[in-house]
């Protein structure tokens, strides 16, 4: 670098001689203002070269991450499923490991992620690597593969694609932040971010936007994976405008109806917080709230959101509903249908994995496995329908009417599938399954044409009508 010259009539406080002019240019040092004359433009100059220097660091890294993935496509892409009629028996076809469905202690997903005609199983290898399989969902067989130098977090499914996020560390802490979607038809890698989620996140799609939860801060996707809210503790918080309620850990989350609810326990405050936010407000990382209260229960768990209801569970077995306002509007004894919530000691121990319920629409009703019997619940109204007691999981919608309305749920029981009128709950029939001596639940089940798929602990089962 050379020596800045004098200007002639320009300020002092640009004038600065090379204190090295005249020793060679093996031997100059590296211009730097003395301390008293240097200006603020110097030191932004100056800092925006550090960030630059990090990033570029970062980015030569990350570039190594991505020589170390390797994708290993359908050849030929997975053909698409038609529904098909209620089965009567089924058997056994295949089985799978999915250490990331329930490894112990860690990521609970709750039940086989089933996106088209695949069914995506997860894993980390010993060397690190997090590997993401597509398995045919007729045979089993694998069909793609995706994997990755990173171990996987979680495994999801939204927008049609399957959602694949992988654990990094940084100085500020260990993340979720690697998250990428793959088509389940072709294994094709799509749209990829990075996100500040952390360990112990699921991912809760509603059909226009994917939710990443989060025990402190949280994060809504739209479908090409751009961020249109974060809410809660930001790991390196940029704006100035500080987050709502950052200091409030969430026990529970719940997405749709273009919004997100949240319970927190706030510190200081008598009762569980509940804050409903837009899940698209105008600026991604300045929440706008609905409404924010106090709910009046300690220790609940939400279980869903509607246009202008909310409904969360108490730990006296009642299912509480609030109004659009956030004003308490109804209260629905559950009995003996009441979940863990209802009988935990501590408001700690009714946290859901995931701070998230899993409820899900089958038709005319959402489903919600209570952890002890599965109950029907209208869409609009969140107010139980039927409730059908002794069950393993929520079950899923397996044939539609001709306007595509699922009509009917199989839903797991002991020693067997449920067949389950959507509209009534009104059991028709059981269908026996043979789970032998695997743990005798939670059971998730999804339909894949004539396939039905069960999640079992850390083991896939794909049963299919004998032959």
């Amino acid at each position: 670098m050379t020596a800045p010259s004098r200007s002639p009539g320009g300020p002092a406080g640009d004038d600065v001689e090379d204190p090295d002019e005249g020793r060679g240019p093996d031997r100059r040092a590296v211009w730097w203002p003395r301390a008293e004359r240097r200006r603020r433009a110097d030191l932004v100059a100056i800092a925006l070269l550090v960030v630059a220097a990090v990033v570029g660091t970062v980015l030569v890294l990350r570039a190594g991450d991505e020589s170390a993935t390797s994708l290993r496509p359908a050849t030929p892409p997975l053909a698409p499923v038609s529904p098909g009629p209620v089965p009567t028996a089924l058997v056994p076809a295949w089985r799978a490991a999915d250490p990331a469905g329930a490894p112990p202690g860690a990521d609970l997903l709750g039940g086989p992620v089933v996106e088209g005609p695949a069914v995506a199983v997860g894993r980390t290898d010993p060397d690190g690597s997090g590997v993401v399989t597509g398995l045919d969902a007729a045979t089993g067989a694998p069909a793609w593969e995706y994997r990755r130098p990173e171990p996987l977090c979680t495994l999801g499914s939204g927008f049609g694609e399957v959602i694949a996020l992988y654990r990094t560390t940084s100085p500020v802490g260990t993340f979720c932040s690697d998250v990428a979607t793959i088509d389940p038809s072709t294994g094709q890698r799509g749209p990829t971010r990075n996100a500040d989620v952390r360990p112990g996140t699921r991912l809760l799609a509603d059909g226009s936007h994917v939710t990443a939860t989060g025990r402190d801060y949280l994060e809504v996707w739209r479908d090409d994976l751009v961020a249109t809210l974060e809410y809660g503790a930001l790991p390196t918080p940029v704006q100035s405008t500080p987050q709502p309620r950052a200091a409030c850990p969430h026990s529970s989350i719940a997405a749709g109806a273009d919004a997100v609810a949240v319970l927190e326990r706030c510190p200081g405050e008598t009762s569980d917080r509940l804050s409903v936010v837009s899940d698209s407000p105008a600026e991604y990382d300045k929440p706008e709230d609905r409404f924010s209260v106090l709910s009046g229960v300690t220790g609940g768990r939400l279980v869903a959101v509607a246009d202008d209801r909310v409904a969360l569970e108490a730990p006296d077995g009642t299912l509480r509903l609030y109004d659009g306002a956030g004003t308490p509007i109804g209260t629905v004894g559950l009995g003996p249908a009441a979940g863990p919530v209802g009988r935990a000691a501590q408001e700690t121990a009714t946290d859901p994995p995931g701070q998230t319920t899993g409820v899900r629409l089958a038709g005319p009703v959402l489903l919600w496995w209570t952890g002890t019997a599965t109950i029907g619940l209208d869409p609009s109204t969140l107010l139980p329908r039927w409730t059908l007691p002794g069950t393993l999981g929520s079950g899923a919608a397996v044939t539609s009417d001709v306007l595509g309305a699922p009509t009917t749920v199989l839903v797991p029981v002991p020693g067997g599938l449920a067949v389950v009128d959507a509209a009534t709950g009104a059991a028709r029939s059981t269908i026996p399954v043979d789970r032998g001596a695997e743990p005798p639940g939670p059971v998730g089940v999804e339909v894949v044409g004539s396939t039905v798929v069960e999640q079992r602990g850390a083991t896939v089962v794909g049963l299919r009508p004998p032959r």
